[in-house]
């Protein structure tokens, strides 16, 4: 689904009775106005068909207001929930490990070495205690994780997301400082 953004208006090429289907099947599109920048999630849906209008001047077509859509999900002084960490630092990795020639050059299997090697450094900072280690660590592991995900042609947000999906529901208990699902138990 192509989306025309203006300035004022998000404008989708299909009539409101056909609008849900279209957003459903189109779960992590992205698009920008000349202020916002959105990505569509599935939470999004209900509001944009509560707010969504027929277009005055093609009854094919269908909009929502772009300040209102961003008021309502992406200004982060009236949600009181942000993002732990916004796409668009993903996109700035993804950038960077372009420019370097990762995906160009490299592949999973040395992505995969990298990564036993952050956590190496991971391993022996919690052993050590060094908490700006740590941290810097974890971030490495992140960095090169987004960068496996893209050479297997994955995002890693959506990797993320289809974890969560997994694990959300799930029961279990706490043995020995580590989290055990029900059906292992």
């Amino acid at each position: 689904m192509r989306i025309n953004p203006t300035e004022q208006t998000s404008t989708f090429p299909v009539p409101l009775n056909k609008l849900k289907g279209n957003l459903m099947d189109n779960i992590g599109l992205e698009w920008e106005t000349p202020e916002y920048k959105f990505k569509l999630e599935k939470e999004h849906i209900p509001w944009i068909m509560q707010n969504a209008r027929t277009s005055m001047f093609n009854d094919d077509r269908s909009y929502i207001y772009n300040k209102a859509f961003y008021e309502a999900f992406f200004n982060l002084k009236h949600n009181p929930k942000p993002t732990p960490l916004p796409i668009a630092r993903f996109d700035l990795i993804r950038d960077w490990a372009a420019v370097r020639g990762i995906y160009d050059n490299g592949d999973a299997k040395t992505q995969y070495v990298k990564l036993m090697e952050e956590a190496g450094e991971l391993a022996k900072a919690l052993l050590t205690k060094d908490k700006p280690e740590i941290k810097d660590a974890i971030g490495d592991m992140i960095v090169v994780l987004t960068n496996l995900a893209h050479l297997e042609g994955f995002e890693v947000e959506d990797c993320i997301d289809s974890a969560y999906q997994e694990i959300a529901a799930r029961t279990g208990k706490m043995i020995n400082g580590t989290f055990v699902k029900t059906e292992s138990l």
